[in-house]
């Protein structure tokens, strides 16, 4: 899988259109368009750089991705694009949020992100307890 298609594979993954990432990232949703059909050339670094935040994804994979840096042998070794884990604290805190169609306030935010802490409370007290820190939350 090209950069081109890998690209776009993460826009779609994370949900956004062409547009959305446009306005995320300030790059243009034109070039956006070319870059994933191939009409372009691979994107300087900078262009790398707003293209990751937009994605909310880090600058180094999208380097690996564009060729510029080389991967990782565990990267080559898992092969395929893996998604990154995002801490949803720090991106419910960090960015502009839309949930069906309504912009979340701040105080929307706050309020999500004190539900989340009571959701998995009981599953943290219970993983702290057990002392095993491979330990993750199963519905």
């Amino acid at each position: 899988m090209d950069f081109y298609e890998q690209l776009k594979d993460m826009r779609k993954m994370k949900g956004f259109t062409i547009r959305e990432l446009a306005d995320r990232s300030g790059v243009s949703a034109a070039y956006i368009s070319q870059l994933e059909n191939g009409n372009r050339g691979i994107p300087s670094p900078d262009v790398l750089m707003k293209l990751s935040e937009g994605l909310n994804m880090p600058y180094t994979e999208l380097m690996q991705i564009a060729g510029y840096l080389e991967k990782s042998p565990q990267a080559r070794e898992e092969g395929a694009y893996r998604k990154p884990r995002i801490n949803l604290r720090r991106f419910l805190r960090e960015n502009d949020l839309i949930f069906d169609g309504i912009e979340l306030t701040e105080g929307d935010k706050e309020w999500i992100e004190r539900m989340l802490t009571v959701l998995f409370w009981k599953e943290k007290k219970r993983k702290d307890q057990s002392g095993d820190p491979s330990f993750t939350y199963e519905k």
